[in-house]
């Protein structure tokens, strides 16, 4: 399994393309192996791609917006097989579907033909969990439960601190849905005090030796460092370097 590095960590850092450019040259020099983007400023795919092989970082994944996924799908697709991604990824599901029952199905109804046209060429659409997926809706049921179960097609970017923050057992969903279901999972770490707040792998209460083990023995493919809080500590490139520092032991590095 390779290491990754979540570019909406450093967001703050990659609003034009010369700061893009310029951030995946430190991902790079830390360490990391391939690259998810998500958060970045606007940029020609063409472009991107030049940077990605300049760096040897392949873009394995995206947190694409929903409007796009669901308005400008041939576009979205033609985008991600310049840049050499398989994966159009949703960061979450936009909140007027959360509410209910007949709000996902609603969900799950409208991504139906995006997701067909994706598939149709040879790609995955892969949702990224947050907490709430797994919060009792009023019927009992659990936006996770109806997603994995009603739309079989649908592949994940299983995210380990939101499913632990859910109070879920992360290692069992990495080997319900890793390699079949998911090829790319968030790896992010878990403070005690305060608790609950993120910080970089390896310096919180997560065991990510446990997390890797499980992965690799499902398939997966490729672990994303995602810490969503790293521009606000002044030093986004500093923190996911503090994650690589900690997790390289790990991927045998």
């Amino acid at each position: 399994m390779k290491l990754g590095a979540q570019f909406y960590s450093i967001r703050n850092l990659t609003q034009t393309p010369e700061d893009i450019r310029n951030s995946f040259k430190k991902i790079k020099e830390i360490g990391y192996d391939v690259a998810q983007m998500s958060g970045i400023g606007p940029i020609d795919p063409h472009m991107l791609k030049d940077i990605s092989d300049e760096f040897s970082l392949p873009i394995t994944c995206t947190h694409s917006s929903y409007d796009r996924i669901v308005s400008d799908t041939v576009a979205l697709i033609q985008e991600h097989k310049i840049y050499g991604c398989p994966v159009i990824g949703l960061g979450g599901m936009p909140p007027k579907y959360r509410g209910s029952v007949d709000g996902v199905q609603a969900f799950i109804k409208e991504i139906a033909e995006p997701m067909k046209k994706i598939k149709a060429e040879g790609m995955e659409f892969a949702y990224h969990n947050h907490a709430f997926e797994f919060d009792r809706l009023s019927d009992g049921s659990r936006i996770f439960d109806i997603l994995s179960e009603d739309c079989e097609e649908l592949s994940f970017i299983l995210d380990i601190y939101w499913l632990h923050y859910a109070g879920e057992d992360h290692l069992k969903y990495i080997s319900v849905y890793g390699g079949s279901r998911m090829s790319n999972v968030h790896f992010k770490d878990m403070k005690s005090e305060p608790q609950g707040a993120i910080c970089p792998c390896g310096t919180g209460t997560i065991d990510m030796k446990a997390a890797y083990d499980a992965c690799v023995a499902a398939g997966v493919k490729y672990a994303q460092v995602e810490q969503d809080n790293a521009p606000d500590s002044g030093d986004a490139i500093g923190e996911m370097k503090t994650s690589y520092v900690n997790l390289a032991p790990i991927f045998g590095k």
